[in-house]
């Protein structure tokens, strides 16, 4: 568990935490955190559901028609090294910060900054070196940011609200995700300007952030001499020493690998697993990422403060990773709209229920708060590395195992795998 450090940490500028027990949200400033929080989050995560499932895919298409489930792969296989190496090593460097506007806001604006201009880049490109190199870098940009986005939580709120703000923090990823690909839909004949939209959208949402979120200055602040050795062997966390923090990264990248295996290729079975033509695919895809939101919002807005009033976290995550398995198994039964329909629904029952729980859990395992973005850092290498991987994993089963009936077999054994790996997590009930 968390030390009772956590307990003490400020929300915005520095403004001590209401111990008194009122709900989240009551005061300016975890009014100003949680506004900002979904803001930066809806925009980031719009981002990483438009681009891979829409815009890059459609672009990959029109460069080379022939091998675009290859070539896709591949090119997400390469921007995965740079995401996997980018998350860590920001959110150890923002741990070490000091400067006049704190230690997480300098980091938050570069990446930011440097990932719109990045994405703007890609829809530039007419050859898959360019559009792999502008990506790649892209994604290593935004995991930038993303590394001191994600130690909000822990930064800033007492364990007894985690499930909360975990629950806010998910809801603005999946409505930023869902609304992310239903808007890119609308950007599949003008993906340059696509790519523009959202980079400047990410750019925007960091600002919110940061300007209502203030740090308080951290130039006199004490921090230990740099040595690169203990620099670079503190990004090893030994699974022996602290086996929760293993546990729970493991079942974060099998379950979200098992996810985005089977999302970032829905334009593809769309069209050549159920038999849509390319112009229907596109429009059913924001289709079904509407049919996500309702389930996933009511999820995301129950689940998290249920897990605080019961005090239990891991319940929740295994029952939704089995709820994600079931929804997977729905289109390996029946390839038709109808299942992708219903495989929308139970994701967005599943996948809300995760978010707002598992992101709790993993607070509560961190080995040092003081390392806090560092520690989530390594962690959140389990969401954005199976992200990035899991285009190469689908094309690795969509074309040596057997075609989609295999990636959906692939993707079921992963998040069961992810569900058992929860269970054996002691210092969270």
């Amino acid at each position: 568990m968390i030390t009772s450090s956590s307990e003490r940490t400020a929300v915005s500028g520095g403004a001590p935490l209401d111990e008194s027990g009122a709900r989240p949200g009551r005061t300016p400033g975890e009014r100003r955190l949680l506004g900002g929080l979904m803001a930066n989050s809806i925009t980031l995560f719009a981002v990483y559901g438009a681009v891979p499932t829409v815009l890059l895919a459609n672009l990959v298409g029109e460069i080379d028609p022939g091998g675009k489930a290859t070539a896709l792969g591949v090119i997400s296989a390469i921007s995965a090294v740079g995401s996997a190496l980018a998350n860590p090593i920001a959110g150890a460097l923002s741990d070490r910060t000091r400067s006049r506007f704190g230690r997480r806001a300098p980091w938050m604006a570069g990446g930011a900054l440097l990932g719109g201009l990045s994405l703007i880049a890609v829809g530039s490109g007419n050859s898959l070196v360019w559009v792999a190199v502008a990506w790649t870098l892209a994604q290593m940009s935004l995991n930038v940011l993303q590394a001191p986005l994600t130690a909000v939580v822990p930064d800033r709120t007492p364990v007894r609200r985690r499930g909360f703000f975990s629950s806010a923090a998910g809801l603005a990823q999946m409505l930023g995700g869902g609304l992310g690909t239903a808007l890119a839909a609308g950007f599949a004949n003008a993906l340059g300007l696509g790519f523009t939209v959202f980079g400047l959208l990410v750019i925007a949402g960091t600002a919110v952030f940061v300007l209502l979120n203030r740090e308080p200055s951290t130039a006199g602040a004490q921090v230990a001499p740099f040595h690169l050795k203990s620099f670079l062997a503190g990004f090893w966390v030994s699974p022996r020493r602290h086996p929760d923090f293993a546990w729970a990264f493991l079942g974060r990248f099998l379950m979200v690998l098992g996810y985005f295996s089977v999302a970032s290729y829905q334009l593809y079975i769309l069209e050549d697993y159920i038999g849509l033509s390319h112009s229907s695919a596109n429009h059913l895809v924001p289709l079904l990422s509407l049919a996500m939101l309702p389930g996933m919002i009511i999820m995301i807005v129950v689940m998290g403060p249920l897990s605080d009033r019961i005090g239990r976290r891991k319940p929740f995550v295994v029952a939704a990773s089995l709820g994600m398995a079931l929804a997977v198994a729905v289109p390996l039964a029946v390839p038709s709209e109808g299942a992708m329909f219903a495989y929308s629904v139970l994701v967005g029952l599943s996948f809300g229920t995760y978010m707002a729980v598992d992101t709790a859990l993993m607070t509560q395992v961190l080995p040092n708060p003081d390392d806090a973005a560092k520690d989530m850092g390594v962690l959140n290498i389990a969401n954005a590395g199976p992200q990035a991987l899991a285009p190469a994993l689908a094309a690795v089963a969509v074309t040596l195992l057997g075609g989609y009936r295999s990636l959906f077999a692939v993707a079921i054994v992963l998040i069961v795998a992810a569900a058992l790996s929860v269970k054996p997590i002691r210092s969270v009930r």
